[in-house]
């Protein structure tokens, strides 16, 4: 839900520290006040400012173009405040750094509280503890979003962008990755996602009873049952996203049943013993 507009939000400009910091708005703030600081330094942090809120407005301005058209009334209305406060901060800051005056300072001031409140209530919407629609941002009763079909989700606060590892796996695995990244991503709801796991699961099942068979005597046959164990906490833990709303659950899910894809085909291959002593430890190494 408008990550690239949410990522990094107040890290660069808000949150102040003890004392009057010349990196923050509340610190610039704070010197223009007081008028304590010497001129040209302090005139050289306001262009310095002046410049990152004006690069974070472009950025932001961009994210928000994009997805203008899929957001909810509330959350446009929380992104056009802020972009509204960048361009007030952006043209006091350039009168500021020439020719202070009380009436300039007074707009900066109210930019400030300004950027800073949306930013709050942006990222307390991004964290909230309520489910929210993935692609518009609206909150409500319903699991479905009624505008966009989609299944409102408890977001992961400590997930901003995705970035998917890569590798080859198989078809069943891979069904199920594109059903998690659609759902992620605002494309589908949850039920292409639990579809595709129907088929996985009767797989691994039907794996995990073999694996469990031979793997008193056989060492890649116990690696292969600890692999096939987490892929099937993974699947239930996707399962589990249909109650309890959770992004996070979503995440971690797919993360166990990635990691089994991953080696799941050469561990079989050595189970069955198709492939020789070299593989056997390449992968007995790569899990050290």
């Amino acid at each position: 839900m408008a990550t690239g507009y949410l990522n990094n939000l107040l890290s660069a400009f808000g949150a102040p520290a003890e004392g009057p910091d010349l990196s923050r708005l509340e610190g610039l703030l704070e010197c223009l006040r007081s008028g304590e600081s010497d001129p040209e330094e302090l005139s050289a942090h306001l262009l310095r400012m002046q410049s990152r809120i004006q690069e974070a407005h472009r950025d932001r301005q961009g994210s928000y173009a994009e997805r203008r058209h899929l957001l909810s009334p509330e959350v446009s209305a929380l992104i056009e405040r802020n972009l509204g406060a960048c361009q007030d901060l952006d043209e006091s800051l350039g009168l500021l750094a020439v020719q202070p005056n009380e009436e300039v300072l007074g707009v900066y001031e109210r930019a400030t509280r300004e950027f800073l409140e949306s930013s709050d209530q942006l990222l307390e919407l991004a964290a909230s503890s309520h489910p929210v629609c993935p692609r518009c941002g609206s909150r409500g009763d319903e699991n479905l979003c009624p505008s966009c079909q989609l299944d409102r989700l408890i977001p992961d606060p400590d997930v901003a962008d995705m970035e998917y590892s890569r590798a080859v796996v198989g078809e069943e695995f891979l069904a199920v990755y594109q059903a998690y990244a659609q759902v992620v991503e605002g494309e589908a709801s949850l039920e292409p996602l639990l579809q595709a796991l129907q088929s996985l699961e009767l797989s691994l099942l039907e794996a995990q009873a073999l694996a469990e068979q031979a793997a008193e005597d056989s060492p890649p046959h116990e690696a292969l049952l600890v692999i096939i164990n987490e892929a099937v906490e993974g699947v239930n833990r996707l399962h589990a996203v249909q109650d309890n709303r959770l992004t996070r659950e979503l995440h971690q899910g797919w993360g166990l049943v990635f990691r089994a894809a991953v080696v799941v085909q050469q561990l079989l291959a050595i189970a069955q013993g198709e492939i020789g002593e070299f593989v056997e430890d390449q992968v007995e190494s790569s899990s050290d």
